[in-house]
């Protein structure tokens, strides 16, 4: 079970670091995926 726990763990760091990196290489592609996330949103409400 603490295996399990451990590499959750290290999974969602490295995962949140490739989210952080790809956001600091090009804004090109966060405003296009923040756009598509506000369509996506905005048409719900």
């Amino acid at each position: 079970m603490t295996i399990i726990i451990v590499l959750h763990i290290l999974v969602c760091i490295a995962l949140i670091l490739i989210v952080l990196l790809q956001a600091g290489k090009g804004a090109e592609m966060g405003a296009a995926f923040g756009g598509a996330s506000q369509t996506i949103f905005g048409s719900a409400g």
